[in-house]
């Protein structure tokens, strides 16, 4: 090792180790180096909180007195300067004067220091500080067992430490000892910029932070922290840096679920962590108000440490390896524990207090641990089933597994689909996390058709996977086959008929590695399902083909139907009219710029002339057209800007058969008042809208080609194909009394 990683490392351990030691010594002043004093008060308002003993009520300290004076110390100097503590210098057994105002009236109370006694003890003893060597822990095995040490690693550790540190000194801030309310403070303001920062660059970067304004917020940080070491900054300062702390990261939450839609999975825990937190202690807290008894603050202090390890196992998520099932279990029996602890927590003292009597309690007892253990066996499986759902991205309950795979696929006709419900929703709710889907080729070759959590460098040859055939179906614990194949477990042909179509190839599985007889089973129809629908998706795909052939054949065919009729048919009738002794016949001169006019209309509806000089002027001879075509039926307009842009001849056509078709539509089926056909011709980009005000189509929302098939609009699905044969976006959508809108987007 070099002498400048070695001293990195040092320096690491250093600060891992200084961090305990600070622990160490704030917890050693929280139990010996703050006297017993026999209450505990409110440090925003001097109330007294809570007396320990049993005091006589006319002589002693109660709860909900006003501390005034304790000793030679005014309330007023404790709050001006945070280096002044009521209890320096105090002993056991010392009497101090405390003054007191209680309901109006001013006391003088001599109070007699208790010394260590067990109901002080405990109080101490079930505190937040606590919490802090659970951060302290999250850091260092952040520290010692996480890679890369890249940006993340550093402030994972200084998140995890700089929260410890002002935890355990806040702990006891209140009696302003060993500087300690000096240091929360200090150490507070600290953790901001570095909260702030951290929620900027997990999982994945919101983008980059120019440098100047990373050192700038840590320089306004180290600044305040300066200040509150001066005791510039008013008391309560470190209040406006909660604040920005709590709402920077919940922006920085939110913007992630809106911008990285991607991120959510490893977004929600983070917010679910705290809120799963702080519920037990927010709601005992309340009860015990309410309902008038004990509250049970030193449990819910059992709930802080998902806190920490959330953070650790959603940034780290990806390292955990094969033991990523095994803390996704581990936490959702946490969280688990934490709601029922919380409900029971929250009942039972009531049931207790007003229902079971002295000689039924031990009844009540039993009663109480039974419906627990019910309740906890009943209800797990599905709180575990919505966590693995919802966090742990196994979206399908395995009881309807089979049978929401069946309904998805017989609904898809692409083959893209039927590989995305495989890999996204049947593999993962069976936690399977390598696999890969082989089809035999014409030429008698295994081509993937998709690979899941491995590196497949090549098919295995067609003889590899007939030699494995008798293995089909069989969990295979050590590797069937050198080579590519080290990783299969298990294996199933896809047959149809006879036929053989592929194999399946399954590997590692969570958590232990291994495929029951059920999953088997379910596996194997899965896997015939599959064969089905590649089959009926095959299928429906060269049908499409043949279907975009036609369309291609037949506008060649309107083509050269348009030119023989312009080329032959109309110049001959002109070169008949000029020979003919009929021209200057009233009768036949009408008739014959009849069949002109309806000649030239053909050739028109068989191929625009105008495309010729563009797709804007052929639309705008369209609607005109149109226009006169219905008169004053209904108000058709073209809002598209005058352009020179001009594209394919196969991108103009077809761009201007879907206007055509769409506008037919309206004018045909909608009965709408007003059609407009508006939007931008640009070199390298068309986008263009048809939209009308009639009845619409009830019940269609945002329409799909397979929709459309399935309802018979064969002139709406023949939109979709032009514009997949041009490379083409299509967008149509109709709703039952608010029109119908068209818009295709074509772009290089």
């Amino acid at each position: 090792m070099n002498p400048r990683s070695r001293f990195w490392l040092l320096a690491e351990h250093s600060i891992t180790i200084f961090v305990f030691i600070f622990l160490v010594v704030f917890t050693y002043a929280r139990f010996f180096g703050i006297p017993y004093v026999g209450f505990t008060f409110n440090p925003s308002d001097g109330e007294v909180i809570q007396v320990f003993g049993d005091p006589s009520p006319e002589n002693s300290l109660q709860p909900g007195d006003q501390l005034l004076k304790v000793g030679s110390i005014s309330w007023g100097e404790y709050r001006g300067n945070a280096r002044r503590s009521f209890v320096e210098g105090l002993k056991a057994g010392q009497v101090v004067e405390i003054q007191v105002l209680r309901e109006g009236q001013l006391l003088a109370i001599p109070w007699t220091l208790p010394g260590p006694n067990p109901k002080e003890f405990r109080d101490r003893l079930t505190n937040v500080w606590v919490l802090a060597y659970i951060f302290w822990l999250a850091g260092a095995a952040t520290s010692l067992l996480v890679r890369p040490k890249d940006e993340r690693w550093v402030l994972l550790i200084a998140f995890n430490y700089l929260t410890a540190a002002w935890l355990i000194s806040g702990s006891i801030s209140a009696w302003h000892v060993w500087e300690s309310a000096i240091l929360f403070r200090v150490v507070f303001w600290f953790s901001v910029p570095v909260y702030l920062h951290l929620h900027w660059v997990f999982p994945r970067s919101l983008g980059k932070i120019p440098i100047p304004l990373i050192w700038g917020g840590y320089l306004v940080a180290f600044g305040l922290a300066l200040l509150e070491f001066l005791q510039v900054l008013p008391r309560n300062a470190y209040h406006y840096g909660l604040i920005l702390a709590v709402l920077g990261v919940i922006v920085l939450l939110v913007i992630r679920l809106i911008k990285q839609p991607e991120q959510r999975r490893w977004v929600w825990p983070l917010i679910v962590a705290p809120m799963t937190a702080l519920l037990p202690a927010v709601t005992l807290s309340i009860v015990s108000v309410l309902a008038e008894y004990p509250n049970y603050f030193g449990g819910a202090l059992l709930a802080l440490p998902i806190i920490p390890i959330t953070y650790f196992y959603v940034i780290y998520r990806r390292q955990l390896g094969e033991l990523e099932v095994r803390a996704n279990r581990i936490i959702s029996t946490y969280i688990f524990f934490i709601v029922l602890g919380t409900l029971l927590a929250t009942i039972l003292p009531w049931v207790g207090k007003n229902v079971a009597s002295r000689q039924s309690s031990a009844l009540f007892a039993v009663v109480s641990a039974s419906l627990t253990s019910l309740l906890a066996v009943t209800a797990y499986p599905g709180f575990e089933r919505f966590v693995s759902r919802r966090i742990f991205g196994a979206p399908l309950p395995l009881t309807r597994l089979l049978e929401t795979y069946a309904s998805e696929i017989a609904a898809s006709l692409e083959t893209s689909r039927i590989t995305h419900l495989l890999k996204s929703e049947i593999l993962p709710s069976l936690m399977v996390r390598q696999s890969a889907l082989l089809l035999l080729s014409d030429d008698g070759r295994f081509l993937p058709l998709y690979t899941s959590g491995i590196d497949l460098v090549q098919a295995p040859p067609v003889r590899v996977m007939t030699d494995l055939h008798n293995q089909e179906g069989k969990y295979l614990p050590s590797p069937p086959h050198p080579g590519d194949l080290q990783w299969l477990r298990i294996f199933f042909s896809l047959h149809t008929n006879g036929k053989l179509l592929g194999y399946w190839l399954l590997g590692r599985k969570d958590p232990d590695d291994f495929y029951s007889q059920s999953e088997i089973s379910l596996l194997r129809a899965v896997a015939n399902q599959t064969a089905i629908a590649l089959v009926n998706a095959a299928q429906s795909e060269r049908l499409r083909l043949y279907y975009q052939a036609n369309i291609e054949r037949h506008e060649e065919e309107r083509t050269s139907l348009a030119r023989e009729l312009h080329d032959q048919v109309l110049n001959q009738l002109a070169a008949l009219s000029m020979n003919t002794d009929l021209v200057s016949d009233p009768a036949f001169s009408e008739k014959y710029q009849l069949v002109m006019s309806q000649l030239r209309r053909m050739v028109s509806n068989l191929r625009p002339a105008t495309l010729v000089f563009g797709l804007r002027e052929a639309l705008e001879e369209l609607i005109d057209d149109l226009a006169n075509r219905v008169g004053e039926q209904m108000m058709i307009s073209m809002e598209i800007p005058p352009s020179v842009a001009r594209y394919d001849p196969k991108v103009e056509e077809h761009l201007y058969r879907i206007v055509q078709q769409a506008c037919e539509n309206a004018v045909r089926h909608a009965h709408a008042q007003t059609i407009c056909v508006s939007g931008l011709l640009e070199p390298n980009r068309a986008e263009i809208l048809v939209e009308d005000d009639g009845v619409g189509m009830p019940g269609q929302g945002a329409l799909d080609f397979n929709a459309l098939l399935a309802k018979k609009h064969f002139g709406l699905a023949g939109m979709f194909e032009r514009a997949d044969l041009i490379g083409a976006v299509i967008q149509i959508e109709s709703a039952a009394g608010v029109g119908t809108r068209v818009r295709v987007i074509w772009s290089v």
